[in-house]
């Protein structure tokens, strides 16, 4: 049987989760001095035991996309 494994980069990101008072899904702060983004939306996709999170993230007018594949433990741009 053949294995394959991946090798992804890992950005720099941690997840700040939301408080009551605010009504988005919270922010990810992605390094550096003023480097917060505002997570617009969160969609899961779980397939044969593999789950892919997609953070939407916005800052000033600048919108991406950034990926989790352990629950926002660590983060990447790379999708496989």
């Amino acid at each position: 049987m053949l294995y394959y494994s991946m090798i992804i980069k890992e950005e720099k990101a941690t997840w700040i989760p939301a408080t009551g008072e605010f009504l988005n899904h919270g922010w990810l702060d992605l390094g550096g001095k003023d480097n917060i983004w505002i997570i617009m939306d969160i969609h899961s996709y779980d397939d044969y035991g593999v789950t892919i999170d997609t953070f939407h993230i916005e800052k000033n007018g600048e919108r991406k996309d950034i990926y989790s594949y352990d629950e926002g433990l660590t983060f990447t741009y790379d999708v496989y």
